[in-house]
């Protein structure tokens, strides 16, 4: 038997099986040498880096200490699982015959900004333990693909069963409904997730406006999709957050802050308007010759602005060549820095050009041999605007809020 011959079902139990395989090495390995495995290995490289951001300092655990961020092992391991998530994705989205394109990539939308915005949460120190291991990175990203999955699938039940408008509508009214009870009896029972609260009233009124996207298709008599379902969902998810760093910014803070920067936040959102407005238009006014047409393309836009946020956010905070008295930032990663050491607005420069660069081999270099695969690289083009988008939001908010 070779792989071509291998059926679907065979190359799931094969995955299956390596993943039970390795699961039970590391659970024997534990039981035999605790110390080998736990203290040397999950804590020193993963679950310690975790706890210490949550603390905000080195931290040790019989003697083995741990420090934030990540480990050269720790990376190549989210890499590799990374890698294995987006090809699991691939194959369900292609399962469900779900189309990936800037209408799926705006549905996601709410659920990309939730990554960075909970982690600037955390920053200000909201998030309580247990609760706040969730919202640091690797468990935020599970904890996010999860609500996707959730609102995915039952988006895709919808759609499927094709119900009448009317019972589509009742089934979600009641899940948003359930959603706030369940929500409200948290609050009577005194269960918080931080040291700011949103009352029920608030939750209530960002829940309703979250489920306003459902209604649209109600009132244009039309049939319910996923891609509606899953942005619904998000905004759902992400609201509160934002809500939360409304109340931080107008005054109601519940950690120490250098000041709120409202300016900076209007000066870098209006850069990249201007310069994605600057590419849409040449690319609109050049629009009948193909090899420029593709740059005003909404996903290859969204690719752009998302390291546009990142690499401006990263020059103005660290430099501050408007003197807006920003407090003092330094830059983490070593190629960003060297790059803004040779010259401070070299990094944004930089990522402008290799956004360029790739939208040109993606869309017109090889747009014969990718024609094919349009799935994955829209996938591929999602991926690539999240990791300028997550970073780049992360820190446009944390100068904005002062932590």
């Amino acid at each position: 038997m070779n792989l071509r011959s291998v059926t679907a079902r065979q190359k799931t139990a094969l995955f299956l099986g390596v993943f039970l395989g390795i699961l039970a090495v590391i659970i024997i390995g534990y039981l035999l040498a605790p110390t080998l495995v736990y203290d040397q290995w999950i804590w020193k490289y993963y679950w310690g880096p975790v706890v210490a951001d949550a603390s905000g300092h080195s931290v040790s655990y019989h003697g083995v200490a741990a420090q934030e961020g990540y480990t050269l092992l720790s990376e190549l391991t989210y890499g590799i699982v990374l890698v294995f998530a987006l090809y699991g994705l691939y194959k369900l989205l292609k399962k469900l015959d779900i189309r990936i394109d800037w209408y799926f990539c705006l549905a996601l939308f709410p659920y990309i900004l939730f990554g960075p915005v909970t982690r600037v949460l955390e920053d200000t120190n909201f998030f309580t333990e247990p609760s706040v291991f969730w919202f640091i990175s690797p468990l935020i990203y599970f904890q996010t693909t999860f609500y996707v999955l959730i609102f995915l699938i039952l988006g895709y039940y919808l759609q499927k069963k094709a119900f009448t408008q009317k019972k589509t509508l009742s089934i979600l009214i009641l899940l948003f409904v359930l959603i706030d009870g369940l929500y409200t009896m948290l609050w009577v029972l005194g269960i918080r997730l931080g040291v700011s609260d949103i009352e029920p009233v608030f939750f209530y009124v960002l829940s309703f406006l979250a489920f306003l996207p459902l209604l649209y298709p109600f009132i244009k008599k039309q049939m319910m999709t996923v891609n509606t379902v899953v942005f619904s969902g998000g905004l759902l998810v992400v609201l509160p957050c934002f809500f939360l760093i409304g109340r931080w910014i107008i005054g109601d803070q519940w950690s120490s802050s250098y000041g709120t920067y409202v300016n900076f936040l209007l000066l870098i959102i209006g850069l990249v308007l201007l310069i994605v407005a600057g590419v849409y238009l040449v690319a609109w006014v050049y629009r009948k010759h193909d090899s420029i047409a593709v740059y005003k393309n909404p996903l290859n836009l969204s690719m752009l602005a998302g390291h546009l946020i990142d690499g401006i956010t990263s020059y103005v905070s660290i430099y501050d060549p408007l003197q807006m008295g920003l407090p003092s930032y330094i830059e983490k990663h070593p190629a960003s820095n060297s790059l803004m050491e040779l010259w401070p607005p070299l990094f944004p420069l930089v990522k402008f050009v290799l956004i360029i660069l790739v939208i040109y081999v993606f869309d017109i270099l090889y747009k014969k041999e990718l024609g094919r695969y349009s799935r994955l690289v829209n996938l591929l083009k999602i991926g690539i605007f999240i990791l300028g988008v997550s970073p780049g939001l992360r820190d446009l908010l944390r100068v904005t809020m002062g932590v």
